[in-house]
């Protein structure tokens, strides 16, 4: 297994690109999206489409406990302060994985080198890549 994670490349094992949400809007809408798609994580957007950020479930609780509600709270404010940690698809699973431990988050936006969105790499795709190659 040690190989296989410095073998492959993150763009290996995405599929295809991601939920997200725009930056403006708010983040009950956000939590209506990761409800219907069944995800943890959304990407977040700006009008052009460029990424800017990624929110969790997490950080969702997180607001509501703070504010009481996610009705009036921007997608932007809830990452505000937040710089965007991505990976590119060129990136070893294991340098990949040592940013989502160092930075302890769950996923990660992947970008081409063009800086477009193509997908998303969670621990769940990682741990996927890992149970496949045991069996």
């Amino acid at each position: 297994m040690p190989n296989e994670l410095d073998d492959v490349k993150v763009g290996a094992i995405i599929d295809g690109v991601p939920p997200t949400i725009v930056n403006d809007l708010p983040v009950s809408m956000a939590v209506e999206k990761m409800l219907r798609e069944k995800v943890h994580s959304l990407v977040v957007i700006d009008k052009n489409g460029k990424t800017v950020g990624l929110i969790s479930a997490w950080d969702v609780l997180k607001v509501t406990f703070l504010n009481g509600s996610v009705k009036e709270i921007t997608v932007s404010k809830l990452i505000e302060g937040q710089k965007l940690v991505f990976v590119y698809t060129e990136v070893t699973l294991r340098d990949a994985l040592n940013l989502m431990i160092d930075k302890e988050i769950h996923a990660l936006p992947v970008l081409d080198y063009e800086d477009k969105l193509v997908g998303r790499l969670s621990l769940t795709d990682i741990a996927r890549f890992v149970k496949e190659k045991m069996v």
